[in-house]
């Protein structure tokens, strides 16, 4: 017997389950459009699994100003909307963006990363379009800022 614990090497602890997005990420169903929560005709709200609630995450980030709710830490949202306002060249602001929209969703759960990223220019608008690799697989997204 020792005082001192006895830790297990990594080759001989057991590997960490793997568990996949759509048996674990589950969340309410929102309707950005409408600003609420989608219910069934019996009243009782809609569950969303997997990539759709994966989906509804990240858009929910993609449209959350950082800063702005107190509510948020400081690692949740984004800061495209003044990046757009700024000075500077095209170009500068798509690379910004393109960390910016990295910095938004990469932590969250089930996002491995952002990649493959186009933009667009529509007057003052951005359009930014994007893929979201997971483990599951593959899932495009875009936003407009």
């Amino acid at each position: 017997m020792s005082i001192f614990p006895d830790f297990q090497s990594e080759e001989e602890s057991p590997e960490l389950e793997r568990r996949p997005i759509s048996n674990v990420l589950r969340t309410y169903k929102y309707d950005f459009e409408a600003g609420q929560f989608v219910v069934r005709p019996d009243g009782k709200s809609v569950m969303i699994v997997g990539e759709e609630a994966l989906l509804q995450n990240a858009t929910k980030a993609l449209l959350t100003d950082r800063y702005t709710f107190e509510i948020y830490s400081s690692d949740y949202g984004h800061e495209l909307k003044a990046l757009i306002r700024s000075d500077g060249t095209r170009e500068w602001k798509q690379a910004e963006a393109k960390r910016l929209v990295r910095e938004a969703l990469e932590y969250l759960y089930g996002i491995e990363r952002c990649e493959k990223f186009s933009f667009e220019w529509v007057s003052n608008t951005l359009k930014i379009f994007f893929l979201i690799i997971t483990e599951e697989g593959v899932l495009e997204m875009s936003i407009d800022v």
